[in-house]
């Protein structure tokens, strides 16, 4: 496929999911979840599908009681250290309970008797539902075009600009309180908004008639405190060879060592690891939408060695490549060749379901992921480790490849199918496959031909404890700004067409297929949430609590905060110390300069380091752009257009618009404008793609399909 029909397939995705929800209701009275039908494994089909974000949140600093809840899952199980955070997904911190959200350039941290759920997480969009308890979230960077946010029962809170802030919201849910430490923040509410700066917090009291108070922060609290303990560990970690919004790699330095290589540039080893120990070896696999099978590993600094970059067997020692430093990091869910097939392995001692077998990608050894993705997407997880990109795309035969750490001693790690299904610790039920199996095992590539199960989804061991908020705060109203993505849908919902579906995640559109036919009640739960643009149906807009308070302006209303003007999203820019002013993040930074190096993600390659005689840490390297900067520029303006439009919409939706209509339509103009830019970059553009025309079939913004309810 040409590059110029994929862009004029990508960017009509919005309206084919849009289509395919209108023609499902001609059939929705003979449609089942057993008959959703799967799209053929064929470039074209996937070219369609919105390709999952680069950004994905990581749970960390766990203390006491916490517990996770899926995206598409209504229980809830323990947190595990290393659980990966995206879109759709709830954490629950009961009494002493406390944990971090690691998210690249923004770190959350949640406090005790919190509920947090994440709304929405990808590239350039952070919106947060906090229905209870308290939670800080600090930005070390803030990238031109990218919206924050925070929705609370009486007010909605935009974060501006770099900096770290603060949201409480009462046990009964009456009072939020927005704190700024440093950076700048606009709250919202019943359709009125103000500024906050630096230092300065405000109280919004009540649903039906909100008032607000202005004060100076207040003196730092325990919760404060710890905060600034994880900004301290998080500030030592040095980021000389990784991107920058890179997660984990402040666990690096305590934990291992770098070293120079001559093929392989910059290795981190790890210090402590068992005799016969290889990567994906100490943790275990679980399902987690939209990438499928995924690692959690149990060690400490088991993030960014197992979900980027790649492993080498040097010198008898394994070591992790992050490669070069030329683009923003994009996750991966493991970094490994899958072998076995149905039936493997049943001499090795598996049992009468066989086995399933692992080991790790080398550099230059390219990842073909099992979810659905375009061809720019494969390029841009692969670039920073594949030298040859131009021909990534083309490897669609994963057995003929020569691994080179298939035959490394102890390399394979296999445990039998029901312990992989079941999230069962890999290192106690690992089985010693002999060389002669471990050589016959048929190659799967990304795909591990494992059908997931109920199970699969969130670790839930015998004798853990763990707790669940109350109901009451679970389904408490919140305000926003933005509308919420399309609420997910529920494993049970997914199961059959998984079942038949070789053990791959369901494309995009096979989701949008299933959430149009199916009942809302077999859909993953909605949360309640209304925009705090509109003015309250008593009439109630938000009133001063005092004489003397800064005066509140219609929402929405241009002018009042400037929109922050930061390096662009394909930008590797250093991470700067949260206490600058945001007067110092109005000005754009200037244009980094590199030595001659190629800037383009097609013809980039990469240089080895010099040999070393002594281990010794490599000295750091420039990152290079790969976006010029009039396309990141085009991006911006054309996003931040979007966006108000968004806000706008969401306040006032089209007439005839329901709000799961109106969230489709908006998350789908997200996914064509960030597949567009992406396009862009990768063809060396110097501006944005013009959108295609909606064709003449499709629907108008002001005529969704309706839904089945």
């Amino acid at each position: 496929m040409t590059l110029r029909t994929l862009r004029r397939l990508t960017s009509l995705a919005w309206l084919v999911l849009l289509a395919t929800a209108a023609n499902v209701l001609l059939t929705v009275s003979s449609v089942a979840a057993q008959d959703v039908p799967v799209p053929p494994e064929d470039r074209p089909a996937a070219s369609l599908a919105a390709d999952p974000p680069a950004r994905v949140g990581r749970l960390t600093a766990l203390s006491g009681a916490v517990s996770f809840e899926p995206a598409s899952d209504t229980e809830w199980g323990a947190a595990e250290p290393n659980r990966p955070v995206t879109t759709g997904d709830r954490v629950w911190s009961d009494t002493a309970g406390r944990a971090e959200i690691e998210m690249g350039n923004a770190a959350v941290r949640v406090w005790h008797e919190t509920e947090l759920d994440i709304t929405r997480l990808d590239d350039n969009s952070l919106q947060l539902r906090l229905p209870q308890g308290s939670v800080t979230v600090r930005f070390s960077t803030f990238v031109d075009g990218e919206t924050a946010e925070i929705d609370a029962p009486s007010a909605a809170v935009t974060l501006g600009s770099t900096g770290e802030y603060r949201v409480d919201v009462s046990p009964d849910g009456a009072t939020t309180t927005v704190t700024v430490h440093s950076g700048s923040a606009e709250v919202t509410s019943a359709g009125s908004s103000f500024a906050l700066a630096a230092h300065q917090s405000a109280t919004i009291h009540g649903d039906s008639s909100p008032t607000y108070n202005v004060a100076e922060e207040p003196a730092a609290d325990d919760f404060d405190q710890w905060a600034s303990s994880r900004d301290e560990v998080a500030d030592r970690a040095p980021r000389r060879y990784v991107p920058n919004d890179m997660p984990g790699v402040e666990d690096l330095d305590d934990n291992g060592s770098w070293d120079n290589d001559a093929n392989y540039g910059p290795v981190w080893y790890p210090t402590v690891v068992e005799a016969g120990w290889a990567p994906y070896h100490t943790g275990h696999w679980a399902w987690v939408g939209p990438w499928g099978w995924t690692w959690v590993d149990d060690a400490s600094w088991g993030w960014a060695p197992f979900h980027y970059g790649r492993w080498a067997y040097v010198n008898d020692r394994w070591g992790w490549c992050p490669g070069r430093v030329i683009a923003p990091a994009v996750y991966a869910p493991g970094l490994v060749v899958f072998v076995g097939g149905a039936g493997w392995g049943a001499s090795a001692g598996f049992g009468p379901g066989g086995g399933v077998g692992w080991f790790p990608l080398g550099p230059e050894e390219v990842y073909r992921p099992a979810y659905r993705v375009s061809d720019t997407y494969i390029r841009r997880v692969n670039i920073t480790n594949v030298t040859n990109i131009t021909n990534v795309t083309n490897i669609t035969n994963v057995t003929n490849i020569t691994y080179r750490n298939r035959i490394v001693p102890n390399a394979v790690t296999a445990v039998p199918r029901e312990a992989f299904i079941s999230a069962s610790p890999v290192n106690r039920v690992a089985v010693h496959v002999p060389d002669g199996e471990i050589r016959s095992a048929v190659v799967l590539g990304a795909t591990a031909q494992v059908v997931p199960t109920h199970e699969s989804l969130v670790a839930r061991p015998a004798g853990t404890a763990f707790t669940r908020p109350p109901e009451n705060v679970s389904r408490r109203a919140v305000v926003a700004v933005h509308a919420p993505p399309p609420a997910p849908v529920s494993f049970a919902a997914q199961e059959h067409a998984l079942s038949t579906n070789g053990g791959r995640p369901l494309a995009p559109t096979q989701l949008a297929t299933i959430r149009h036919a199916m009942p809302a009640a077999t859909t993953s739960r909605a949360l309640p949430v209304r925009s705090a643009g509109t003015i309250l149906a008593n009439g109630a807009t938000l009133k001063p609590a005092r004489a003397g308070l800064p005066a509140v302006r219609p929402a929405f209303e241009t002018g009042t905060l400037a929109r922050p003007v930061t390096p662009p999203p394909s930008v590797s820019a250093p991470r700067p110390s949260v206490t600058q002013r945001p007067a110092e993040q109005v000005a754009p930074r200037p244009q980094e300069t590199t030595p001659a190096t190629p800037t383009n993600e097609v013809t980039a390659t990469r240089v080895p380091a010099a040999v070393t005689t002594t281990a010794r840490p490599p000295a750091g390297r420039a990152p290079v752009r790969t976006a010029s900067p009039s396309l990141n520029a085009s991006y911006v303006a054309e996003r931040t257009q979007m966006e108000s439009r968004h806000e706008q919409q969401y306040a006032k939706p089209p007439k005839g618009m329901s709000s799961d209509a109106l969230s489709e339509q908006q998350q789908s103009e997200h996914n064509e404008l960030d597949t567009r830019y992406h396009q862009a970059a990768g063809a060396g553009k110097t501006t944005m793609p013009p959108r295609a025309a909606p064709r003449a079939a499709s629907h108008s913004p002001s005529s969704p399909p309706s839904k089945h309810k």
